[in-house]
């Protein structure tokens, strides 16, 4: 868990580069709503929502969008945060989020855990799987570390929520798929099991295996829902966009644009 929070705030960013103010409010908020669609009164609701980025879940863009949902645009192609960095997109990436109803696991490595933090430190029962740079430095305990984390982070949840589908580019649920994502698929080589044995008659014994079986639901349509909810960085991405067609459209442009808008900006406050 998180003992040690964060001095700075992160700033949210936009593809002109402009700037606005980060709200813990905000991310608990996110968090809260994104929760609240496992405490929906259904049978069929998941026990978890995973969130896999990178060459884990294949590049699959419904993750992307909840991580930049959760992150704040953290992980959106016109933020330049990470390129500054010099370190490979296959280890920024390295991330795997598991919301469950009142608590979160968050696996990560040295590398992306700085950037991680200030966004992520205030949210409630909040647990971390993450390495040392001197064990990171070993790329087979590594990847050892990170199946046990996941095997470890969905040893409770029978039905896991996939955010399979971005908003606009809709895709039929394909389990098969998922099930072929490369840390799915080390996951289940061999299968956990449990060892069922029964004594009978004449001291003969009887072994059962049985397989614990994983139930994979598409939980896009209801993220979506909740994406739409206004909040305070919403609102302002809402104001950024309006503004930037007014300004596009307007025949006599004073300031530039970055400008204008933190002059309006400003106002408002």
């Amino acid at each position: 868990e998180v003992t040690e929070l964060p001095q700075s705030l992160p700033l949210s960013t936009s593809s002109l580069g402009i700037t606005y103010e980060f709200s813990f409010f905000c991310s608990c908020s996110r968090l809260r709503n994104i929760q609240s669609i496992l405490t929906q009164s259904s049978k069929s609701q998941p026990d978890g929502i995973l969130c896999i980025l990178g060459i884990d879940s294949r590049y699959n863009e419904g993750c992307r969008e909840l991580a930049n949902y959760l992150l704040f645009g953290l992980y959106n192609q016109s933020n330049n945060d990470f390129e500054r960095t010099g370190f490979p997109e296959e280890v920024l990436d390295d991330i795997i989020i598991l919301i469950k109803p009142d608590s979160v696991h968050l696996y990560c490595n040295p590398v992306n855990y700085n950037h991680l933090l200030p966004y992520v430190a205030y949210w409630r029962n909040l647990h971390f799987h993450c390495l040392t740079e001197n064990e990171y430095e070993d790329e087979e305990a590594a990847e050892e570390f990170k199946i046990s984390s996941f095997v470890d982070m969905v040893r409770d949840c029978s039905r896991i929520g996939i955010p399979y589908s971005c908003q606009g580019h809709l895709q039929i649920f394909d389990m098969f798929i998922v099930e072929k994502w490369p840390i799915v698929q080390a996951f289940a080589l061999p299968p956990p099991t449990f060892i069922l044995k029964q004594k009978l008659n004449h001291g003969i014994i009887s072994v059962t295996v049985k397989t614990i079986k994983y139930k994979l639901m598409d939980v896009s349509v209801d993220l979506w829902k909740t994406y739409s909810k206004m909040d305070p960085v919403s609102l302002e991405d809402l104001l950024f966009e309006v503004m930037k067609v007014k300004y596009s459209e307007s025949t006599t442009r004073s300031l530039p644009f970055p400008q204008t808008y933190h002059k309006v900006h400003k106002t408002l406050k």
